[in-house]
């Protein structure tokens, strides 16, 4: 078997409503199998790494088909690597050959190479069993396959994290999904939610609202403890120093033991807890130069570590953080149990994962080494042995939610201080003894404040109940009644979708809209050209979306671009269909397979439509868009002077649009709506260029009416266009002009 080729659909297409990869599979190497396909599926099944052996299977594993078990192996791979994607096969809308396999995905690249991962896995089974003779169920007895797919598996799995964003971006891609709002992957960390004017930007959790004084000011840990300092807010005694000289005289005029961390630090780093004398306070000084310039000398505050979560001024969660550690059972070494300790699926290397692995390095051999242990020691039963002193999560340490228990003083010491240092979202971190006890009482101080906090130790905590901390940040970024997505309006078809995009986005600048306008293949913001490169329909919606002056946009796309590479936008307002017809000319040639075709780009936009679909009644798919889903409403635009009134009340939509007289009439279930003034261009053009100037004023007329313009601002507006295209028309054709205007 081997992958011929793939086609990426990033947003709804014509197999599903959501980004999938269509595989087209070559099975002709296979056609030697005596068994019966769903007998090779079996053992294949059988064949499988143990992490993957639990494979859903949509029912019964004869009924499996090869593509439709690839298919498995793509989707199990990459939810082991901490995606959420399903099955779409039973709900696929277009049809599939049967060497095809339609793979949902989160991250395109992962996706590609777990279609790699699973034609190599295919074949090599494949291969074993035909190089030995056998039935194909004694491949499964070959204990070196299964080890060396093991391995293969691991290594995509660090393949996946390189690539995948971190999980709690995921997580909060979800939850803003959830709520209606969309999200794009801008750069790296960097996550766009909401679309145009309305989008909001956030790299983990520092988002458009974290200032960046703020952000310096919690960086520097000098800074912020004398700004809480004078606020009266509970800090620990301290020296920031520049020399070991200054670091050793700072130790004895605080008192052992100490603390030694770099004023800049983060995450952990250089930090030396517990220094009690000279040797140990160069050391630390040492370690602590190598993360910054200058290092702060602090006293040892008893007790625990805590992180108080704040966002947008309000108290959210707390956890207790617990250093990095194993507990011994009698039999295992220390080594062994924190090797079976790291084996835990939620514990990985850097935030892709929800806890990070726990690594035996210098520093948890001198830690062990103070218990007189190696780590060949086998502690006793129920013993703790302590790998790390700091409590950070991103350093193998596990976090118990605290939430419920925190005194009300301490909510409001939290508070006051994200709000002194003016952050959005914070992190504070106390030392005390007993977080349900006032720090003002039992003399816990502040450590800390961080200004990008890791939340999976809120969201994910190793004991205690799980907070949601997402939608807290949702509803900052987007206040009630805060709009997060722009109006957009698709044209598509062979009509003339170009001087109907143009007198949308014409209508729409003049009632005081920024209009992103995608017109053959190029993108004008404003009126202006972005660039003079030309790009394709889903990179035009792509740079519209994302243009921040943005408020409004118009797309004519292409029904070809739609087979190949599906839509570029999840959900739109108003969509026009002007011939629904594909290929180059658009040309109607009666071909059951173009109908086909047609439908299917038909029925993709109507899966992605929340408004209205503006048909001409004419369309030969005016039947099944009025069979689509009820979120749907479909306007039926009469071109030609048709007895429609019969008919209308066996329509299950009875909206309909055409011209009567001097006005474009919008009719709903048979009684009059409204009447836009129809735009007069009874001279100045030619009889065929009339015909399709009006087609485009009907449909343009209606557009922005359902987007709310008031009919006299139509009126205006698209009379200033067509004048405008009259006066150019006497020099160049109307094509001509039409493809200029922007």
């Amino acid at each position: 078997m081997a992958l011929m080729s793939k086609s990426i659909y990033k947003g709804p297409n014509i197999y599903a409503p959501c980004p999938v990869v269509l595989f087209t599979l070559d099975a002709s190497d296979l056609r030697s199998i005596s068994s019966p396909e769903s007998y090779f599926i079996s053992h294949l099944l059988d064949a499988l790494p143990r992490p993957l052996k639990q494979s859903a299977t949509c029912g019964v594993r004869d009924a499996f088909r090869l593509g439709h078990f690839f298919e498995h192996i793509c989707i199990d791979l990459q939810n082991l690597a901490g995606a959420e994607v399903r099955c779409v096969r039973n709900h696929c809308t277009g049809q599939l050959e049967q060497a095809d396999a339609i793979v949902p995905f989160e991250n395109e690249d992962v996706c590609i190479e777990a279609g790699r991962w699973a034609e190599d896995f295919i074949m090599t089974v494949f291969r074993a069993g035909k190089a030995e003779e056998s039935p194909i169920s004694a491949i499964t007895e070959t204990d070196s396959e299964d080890s060396s797919f093991e391995s293969r598996l691991h290594d995509f799995l660090v393949y996946a994290g390189q690539r995948m964003l971190p999980v709690q971006d995921r997580a909060l891609i979800r939850t803003a999904q959830s709520h209606g709002i969309p999200s794009m992957q801008l750069a790296g960390r960097m996550i766009v939610l909401g679309q145009g004017r309305f989008q909001q930007r956030l790299s983990a959790t520092k988002t458009t609202r974290t200032n960046v004084v703020s952000n310096d000011l919690a960086a520097n840990k000098d800074y912020t403890r004398r700004v809480l300092g004078d606020l009266g807010l509970p800090i620990p005694r301290y020296k920031r120093v520049r020399s070991r000289r200054d670091a050793l005289d700072a130790s004895d005029s605080i008192g052992y033991p100490v603390v030694l961390k770099p004023n800049n630090g983060s995450m952990g780093e250089g930090v030396s807890i517990g220094m009690k004398g000279q040797s140990d306070v160069k050391a630390a000084y040492r370690r602590a130069r190598e993360f910054g310039r200058s290092v702060l000398v602090e006293e040892m505050i008893g007790g625990s570590d805590y992180r108080l979560l704040v966002i947008d001024g309000k108290f959210c969660a707390a956890s207790k953080r617990v250093p990095g550690h194993v507990v011994g059972d009698g039999k295992h070494t220390i080594e062994e149990l924190v090797t079976e300790l790291n084996s835990d699926p939620r514990r990985g290397s850097g935030p892709t994962t929800s806890w990070t692995v726990i690594e035996l390095d210098a520093q948890a051999d001198r830690l062990i080494a103070d218990l007189g242990y190696t780590r060949e020691s086998i502690p006793t039963k129920g013993e703790i042995v302590y790998l790390r002193r700091n409590a950070n999560t991103s350093d193998g340490g596990t976090a118990v939610d605290v939430t419920d228990d925190v005194h009300p003083d301490n909510r409001d010491i939290a508070v006051r201080a994200a709000k002194a240092i003016g952050l959005d979202i914070a992190g504070v971190d106390f030392l005390t003894d007993d977080i349900s006890i006032s720090m003002w009482e039992n003399g816990g101080k502040i450590c800390e404040i961080n200004s990008r906090p890791g939340i999976r130790k809120h969201i994910w905590p190793a004991e205690g109940k799980p907070r949601d901390v997402l939608t807290p940040i949702i509803n900052m970024l987007f206040p009630a009644n805060r709009p997060t997505r722009v109006p957009v309006i698709a044209v598509i078809g062979t009509g003339d979708t170009c001087m109907t995009a143009q007198m949308i986005a014409y209508a729409l600048t003049a009632n005081g809209h920024h209009v992103g306008l995608a017109l053959q293949h190029r993108v004008y913001s404003g009126g202006r050209m972005t660039a003079p490169d030309p790009m394709t329909d889903n990179e035009a919606t792509r740079r519209i979306l994302l243009d921040p002056d943005v408020d409004a946009a118009v797309l004519a796309l292409s029904a070809d671009e739609v087979l190949s590479h599906g839509l570029g936008c999840d959900a739109f307002d108003v969509v026009i269909i002007q011939n629904a017809r594909v290929g180059k000319a658009g040309t109607n040639t009666g071909d059951p397979t173009e109908a086909q075709t047609s439908g299917l780009v038909v029925d993709t936009f109507a899966r992605a439509t929340h408004g209205m679909i503006l048909v001409d009644e004419a369309d030969t798919n005016v039947a099944r868009l009025d069979q689509a889903s009820d979120d749907v409403s479909l306007c039926r635009i009469s071109t030609e002077d048709r007895d429609w009134r019969s008919t209308i009340t066996s329509s299950r939509r009875g909206t309909r649009a055409l011209c009567e007289g001097s006005s474009v009439c919008i009719y709903r279930d048979g009684e009059l709506s409204i009447r836009i003034p129809m735009v007069d261009i009874s001279t100045g053009f030619s009889e065929s260029d009339k015909k399709r100037i009006e087609e485009s004023l009907l449909f343009a007329s209606v557009a922005v009416y359902e987007l709310g313009s008031d009919p006299s601002d139509i009126y205006r507006s698209l009379s200033s266009f067509c004048s405008a295209l009259f006066v150019g028309s006497e020099e160049r054709s109307v094509n001509e002009v039409a493809g200029a205007q922007s």
